[in-house]
């Protein structure tokens, strides 16, 4: 029989899993266009940058004041050094594609387009934003593509754990409230377990964050003859499974090879849906390897 501590340990990760598995299976993205998709196009690539310095901070310098300058500047290396992946690991990995003309050089996103989320703008370019776009991409589609959570479990997956450990938690006031004999203990055990499940699902997250260093990528492919969407995926990638870094201490350089392995598995698993989607064959080569500069740890 499982003591109390040791469901205070699992029952955060039980329920990260849980709802992991059911937001990945959620249909977030309209039906993708296999017509379009299976021919053979030309792509640009255009990537939305990291915004959230305060989340990456946290990550590559956890014990620096928000002020620090020294902090500031890792902060930096580790967004110049997360995007220059990002776009070498897509890039790689779509021009293994032999019917699929990748360009040059990546775009830059007009002001409409370059936030998050991505999975969430689901409208056809208005026709204005579709003619700039047209005038500086010579492309039949643009690939555009972020990194939404870096390091950290996914906000989707922490609002769904908190509104799992919440509505949970209320089913069961209800239930001793709805009887004469608890109803006196239902307000106590409300707040009581509202405090600890919330402590619960942040230990839990922590965890994850420490053992897998998880990073989620966005993305979604636009026709740039309709202005639609013609396909949209979002994937969150982890390094290798290593428990002892819940209880000891993660060097710098070993985050930074869990961030940079946990960044390539999201990019393979986002182009992987891209390959199935489209009914591509499997590439017949690995993409490249590629080289990052080094982010500060």
């Amino acid at each position: 029989m499982m003591h109390r501590d040791q469901l205070t340990f699992h029952r955060p990760v039980l329920a990260i899993a849980i709802i992991s598995l059911a937001l990945g299976g959620c249909a977030t993205a309209p039906k993708p266009d296999p017509h379009f998709l299976a021919r053979p196009f030309t792509v640009r690539l255009a990537q939305v940058p990291i915004a959230d310095k305060d989340a990456i901070r946290s990550v590559v310098a956890p014990d620096r004041p928000k002020d620090d300058q020294e902090a500031a500047m890792k902060t930096n290396l580790a967004i110049e050094s997360a995007q220059y992946q990002a776009l070498a690991d897509m890039r790689a990995a779509l021009t293994a594609f032999p019917d699929l003309q990748v360009g040059s050089a990546p775009l830059t996103l007009p002001a409409e387009l370059s936030g998050f989320p991505i999975l969430g703008r689901d409208q056809p370019l208005s026709p204005d934003v579709l003619t700039r776009l047209r005038a500086t991409c010579d492309a039949d589609a643009l690939l555009r593509f972020g990194i939404s959570d870096y390091g950290l479990t996914p906000k989707a997956w922490r609002s769904g754990v908190i509104t799992f450990e919440v509505v949970s938690t209320l089913g069961i006031a209800a239930i001793a409230y709805a009887r004469p004999a608890t109803r006196a203990i239902a307000g106590v055990y409300l707040a009581q377990e509202t405090v600890e499940e919330t402590i619960e699902a942040y230990s839990g997250f922590w965890a994850l964050n420490e053992v897998y260093r998880p990073v989620r990528v966005e993305a979604e492919m636009i026709d740039l003859r309709t202005g639609r969407r013609a396909w949209a995926d979002s994937e969150t990638g982890f390094s290798d499974r290593r428990l002892s870094r819940i209880y000891t201490t993660v060097t710098s350089e070993e985050r930074k090879t869990q961030l940079s392995e946990a960044l390539h598995e999201a990019i393979t698993k986002v182009v992987h849906d891209f390959q199935q989607s489209a009914g591509r064959p499997v590439p017949a080569t690995k993409p490249a390897a590629h080289s990052t500069p080094a982010a500060a740890g």
